[in-house]
This record gives structure tokens, sequence and C-alpha cells, in this order.
């Protein structure tokens, strides 16, 4: 089942590493559309870690997100928190990951993660 999100938040990172925009009506991807940017599908990168630019896991993937167009365009991912307690949902776009040995590599830092706004899905 495909859910609608609609985000219309700015992004600014502390740190400058992601550029302030405003992001259009999201839609989650079906399992078996294929992510290029990873050449995996959809049902290979939900549930995979996140890691950091030190081989820290950080996090993981929840979702793909696309436009309703089919452009594949970021995930929502957990981050933050201890054994499932306090964490938060946050999108990152596809350009600011690529696939590593143990699941998806980021080079933000968890802090920068964690001050991403919260993603409501």
């Amino acid at each position: 089942m495909m859910r609608q999100w609609i985000l219309g938040a700015a992004f600014v990172s502390m740190a400058g590493v992601a550029q302030a925009q405003t992001t259009p009506a999201l839609v989650e991807a079906d399992d078996a559309t294929t992510v290029e940017a990873f050449n995996l599908t959809v049902d290979q990168v939900e549930d995979l870690d996140l890691i950091g630019a030190d081989g820290e896991r950080i996090g993981e993937v929840d979702d793909v997100l696309m436009t309703p167009e089919g452009e594949i365009t970021a995930v929502s991912a957990d981050v933050g928190g201890f054994l499932g307690l306090g964490e938060k949902d946050v999108m990152i776009e596809i350009d600011q990951l690529t696939p590593g040995e143990n699941g998806l590599v980021t080079n933000l830092t968890k802090e920068q993660l964690e001050q991403l706004p919260d993603w409501d899905d």
C-alpha cells in the first residue's frame, strides 16, 4: 500500500551539509521498485543499517520515498536513541547515501542526523 506524505520543511544543517530545500509530496516506493542509485530493490534497502562515516551504525532505513512521478529521492530512517527508545525518524536524500558492506553509508554524523526535522510518517 502506498501512503502519501507531505513535507514542506526546509532542511538546514548546522554544519551546512544539507542545503535548504522544499520537498514535494512523497510516497512510499513499492517493494519491487529498483533503487537505481544502489542497484537494489526497495525491499532490499528497507531495514538496512545506516552507517556513519566512522563505520559505526547510527540508525536503520525505514522506507524508500519517491515523488508521485516515480523518482526515488530519499529514505526515511530511525536515528538516535538507545534500544529503540528516543529514536527519531528523519528523511535523508538519496545523494547523501552510498551502499557499503554493512548497509547504507552517509557522510552525515549522528549529531547532524539528529538535527534534521522529524519525518512524520
